[in-house]
């Protein structure tokens, strides 16, 4: 008897328990379902849809012509680095290696640029950009590289924060927030469904564009993707909807901490730009002030220095054949630890600059995307580890070749590292509109 009770008593608390659910669930998508048709026919809308798809054609464009240039570029140096002989001692010092730039700088450029210039054994052991086979493009060195990193970390992030600020301020203004509120309707139910409604309005345009600009780009036959790619370009659009969300949850944030839209927008603009443009600045600032490294002149001229005093001392004639070498392996020791203390130097400034930007979401995620896309410094240091081991290896080794980094290694070494300092920052933000919701004062 006791059992049945029991039993009884349990198959109606899930059904109770179910019925809350469906009903939360069912009140969920009438509110994004109006939150979705309210943005859809708004002007805000409109003009951001046109300004996405415009920004993200152009850009792909412009960068898939630069690729070709890029590629046309590197034809150029191949050639001309298999025209250069091999010395009887081995390789050549001034022999540069090259290697052919990725499609996926279409999307993310980063420092592709410098990873397709042609490299050559420079001082200390390490190496250096052949001054005279420099890129053929130099138009971005007057202007910023219109790439669709470029437009999703600024454009975008903006509109992002265009499109929320005014989501509950906004309605407070018009009087809909009283009225929503005065149904019964639970806050914690309401702020989640206008996020998710807000935000998938705001996110279809640019799937659409990227879409539509990624189809362009892939059929042209200069443009060879490979899955590894494909995979790469997915997390690396699936790292820029975790970004733009970031500051859409901040937009949301602000306009439930102000009562007018107007002082919303104000707050908006300011914090937008000191995440996405003083704090960058500012950080790699500070880190050169954290840690001292020469100049290019400066270990230009430590070069010349150990070099005219080794010409000085190897070219004595009173010099006997083991001291000359003597001198040459000292001399070249010099040259190596200068190389080795400027990398160490140079490493260093590079981490710490990284983990201090780290703190705005527009470093992180440009961190993250040219990292995922192989165009980021982990990428640049790689390449040079190898082009070092080339240019130390025997006579006669064959024509230099480099993989770039493939989906599983940039995932195992720490590549959503980042993608998880963007994820706390959604939840930050978040957690923060929805504490202040709780608390907002609809009158």
């Amino acid at each position: 008897m006791l059992n049945r009770i029991v039993g009884k008593e349990i198959r109606n608390s899930l059904s109770s328990y179910k019925c809350s659910i469906t009903r939360v669930l069912t009140t969920l998508e009438l509110i994004v379902g109006k939150e979705m048709r309210h943005n859809l026919f708004s002007y805000k809308f409109s003009i951001i849809t046109i300004l996405t798809t415009i920004l993200i054609l152009v850009s792909i464009f412009i960068m898939y012509l630069d690729y070709c240039l890029a590629r046309e570029n590197y034809e150029i140096l191949r050639s001309s680095t298999y025209a250069i002989p091999l010395t009887s001692e081995g390789i050549s010092e001034a022999t540069p290696v090259v290697i052919p730039p990725t499609p996926l700088s279409i999307f993310a450029k980063g420092l592709d640029e410098n990873l397709c210039r042609s490299y050559e054994r420079g001082f200390g052991g390490g190496v250096s950009v052949n001054s005279n086979r420099q890129s053929v493009n130099n138009l971005f060195k007057l202007f910023t590289v219109p790439d669709l990193l470029y437009v999703i970390k600024v454009i975008l992030s903006l509109c992002a924060m265009l499109f929320s600020f005014d989501i509950v301020s906004g309605e407070k203004e018009t009087g809909t927030l009283r009225q929503s509120l005065s149904n019964s309707l639970k806050r914690p139910i309401l702020i989640i469904g206008k996020w998710i409604g807000g935000f998938t309005s705001f996110i279809l345009p640019f799937f659409v564009a990227v879409l539509l600009g990624t189809a362009f780009v892939t059929l042209k036959p200069t443009v060879d993707m490979s899955p590894q790619n494909w995979a790469k370009l997915g997390l690396f659009l699936l790292s820029s909807v975790i970004y733009l969300s970031v500051f859409f949850s901040l937009g949301l944030l602000i306009s439930c901490l102000t009562h007018q839209s107007s002082l919303s927008l104000v707050i908006s603009l300011f914090v937008w730009t000191i995440l996405v443009f003083v704090i960058p600045n500012l950080g790699n600032i500070l880190a050169r002030q954290l840690v001292r490294i020469p100049t290019v002149q400066q270990l230009d001229l430590r070069r010349e220095q150990i070099q005219i005093r080794k010409g000085i001392e190897v070219n004595r004639p009173q010099t006997t054949m083991y001291e000359r070498m003597e001198a040459l392996e000292r001399f070249n020791s010099e040259n190596e630890m200068l190389g080795e203390d400027y990398r160490n130097r140079f490493n260093r400034l590079v981490t710490i600059s990284k983990n201090i930007t780290r703190i705005s979401p527009a470093a992180a995620f440009t961190f993250q995307a040219t990292d995922i896309m192989g165009t980021g410094m982990l990428e640049e240091r790689k390449l040079k580890r190898a082009v070092r081991q080339y240019m130390h290896s025997e006579a006669n080794s064959p024509a230099f070749s480099y993989q770039r980094s493939s989906f599983r290694e940039v995932l195992g070494r720490g590549g959503l590292s980042n993608c998880l300092i963007l994820i706390l920052f959604n939840v930050l933000f978040f957690t923060g509109a929805y504490v202040a919701f709780l608390r907002y004062d609809a009158r």
